[in-house]
């Protein structure tokens, strides 16, 4: 036995064991309860638990899903392996009446949600006969006792080297590995190109402690509105183990496109702090005033802090969320997501130009409908005769360094500081060259109607208080 166990503590020093134990890490304390609860667990998401992608040990669990899941079969199963009332070899012998139920299939599922049985499948049988310690079967015992003799040598094994039943599984896939190159290849599931890639190139994160969040359209309103409301939102989600950001310690968060088909980099955020509301009434960190209390109903609220090694792709990064777009939140260790395409900082801005000038033209567009709705609002604006509104935005935004014109904030695509066509003297009602700066959206509605030099007057003398008299509000909120 002694070389046995210096055979099991040497696989278990090697890289491809640690990056597998990694990778595995939160399934059990996920997936243990979800399994359990077979009255709840939905059919979709016992199928998922059978993908590798998702349980991380098991690459063939998936081939026999479809009788189990036949009239809810699959709850007979877990029903059977979670009562505590039965002996470990009848809850076996039970769940493998179920057709197509395997010894393999169900130990696992019992390991998973209890770690204190292992799993008895062709690795451990194969890898047990090369360590030369496969037990002998007395005549006659059924399934469920024969598992009780193999989990007796795992219980031991995994005792005298001081890792679970859960890791040594692991350990009895590596034992019968012939090369140990393709084991750390099957465990490392990184891709070159891919999201999971890039979050290695840019950080020292545990992808296995990362979560993939891709949200509803409702939050592709709010990041279109503006990303602080889309953070308020963020830090309020459900209050039990299903919410997305349950045992993760960052999320990188993302929304649909506009058709639904891929999905939009929204920012990474660190889970700094969660709790539950009204038991503790606190407003999370993101929280703004401006976009309501959510006060109504119980729910989770989650202190989240930007990853500022990500800040320069938010909103510029487009994924394929993939087939499971149900599966709303993913372990990053395990799923990949393939980037479909960079958005250049230049290109964003370049169609906020295009839209701002659409909308010049728009309002000094000739049609009866046209004046009648500016009779009843304001003043017709014009636009000079001869005048390529587009170019002349993009000339001034450009040759202003693509920043505000009074406060020198740099333009985003959208929000409060998107860019937005000002007209220097308000009583002018003509959009012209000489006659028009590109400030931010904020600015141009808090001037209204000032004279330039006045509000710049007043912008200035606000940032010298903020900056004086109360530094506390020059710092930045987050």
């Amino acid at each position: 036995m002694s070389d046995v166990l210096l055979q099991l503590r040497s696989l278990a020093e090697t890289n491809a064991f640690k990056i597998a134990q990694s990778n595995s890490l939160q399934v059990q304390s996920i997936w243990g309860p979800i399994l359990k609860n077979y009255k709840t667990i939905t059919s979709e998401q016992y199928r998922r638990f059978l993908d590798f992608d998702v349980n991380q040990h098991w690459t063939s669990l998936y081939r026999q899903v479809t009788p189990v899941l036949e009239n809810d079969n699959f709850r007979v199963v877990l029903q059977a392996l979670a009562d505590d009332g039965l002996s470990v070899a009848d809850r076996i012998n039970r769940a493998t009446e179920v057709q197509s139920m395997g010894i393999g299939t169900a130990s696992a599922l019992l390991c998973t949600m209890d770690g204190r049985w292992g799993v008895y499948n062709g690795t451990t049988e194969a890898a047990l006969k090369q360590l030369g310690i496969w037990p002998t079967f007395e005549r006659g015992l059924s399934q469920g006792e024969q598992y009780v003799v193999v989990n007796d040598i795992l219980s031991g094994l995994a005792k005298q080297l001081g890792i679970s039943q859960w890791e040594l599984d692991h350990l009895m896939w590596l034992v019968i590995s012939d090369d140990l190159d393709a084991a750390v290849k099957l465990a490392q599931t990184t891709e070159p190109g891919s999201f999971n890639a890039l979050i290695e190139e840019r950080s020292s994160l545990n992808l296995a402690t990362c979560r993939f969040v891709r949200h509803t359209a409702k939050a592709l309103k709010y990041w279109k509105n503006s990303r602080a409301n889309l953070e308020h939102y963020l830090g309020y989600q459900r209050a039990d183990n299903q919410n997305p950001y349950h045992n993760a310690e960052v999320v990188f968060q993302f929304v649909p496109t506009e058709d639904g088909s891929e999905s939009l980099f929204v920012g990474a955020y660190r889970v700094i702090d969660r709790w539950l509301f009204p038991d503790e009434p606190r407003q999370h960190r993101l929280y703004s005033s401006e976009f309501g209390e959510n006060d109504d109903h119980p729910h989770g609220r989650f202190d989240l802090e930007r990853l500022p090694e990500f800040e320069d792709l938010v909103g510029r990064v487009i994924i394929d969320w993939g087939a499971g777009t149900r599966a709303w939140f993913q372990w990053c260790n395990s799923n990949q997501k393939t980037i479909l395409r960079h958005v250049s900082r230049e290109s964003e801005l370049k169609t906020a130009y295009e839209k701002i000038a659409a909308g010049v033209k728009y309002r000094t567009k000739e049609s009866d409908d046209r004046v009648v709705q500016v009779q009843r609002t304001i003043e017709a604006v014009a636009l000079a005769e001869g005048c390529d509104i587009d170019a002349l935005i993009k000339r001034l935004a450009s040759e202003q360094g693509h920043r505000c014109k009074i406060t020198n904030i740099p333009f985003e695509p959208t929000g409060w500081n998107a860019p937005s066509p000002d007209r220097i003297d308000s009583s002018d009602r003509e959009y012209a060259m000489g006659k028009i700066q590109i400030v931010c959206k904020w600015v141009n509605f808090a001037k209204g109607n000032k004279p330039d030099d006045t509000f710049r007057g007043l912008m200035k003398q606000a940032a010298d208080c903020m900056t004086t008299a109360l530094p506390d509000l020059a710092k930045p909120s987050r």
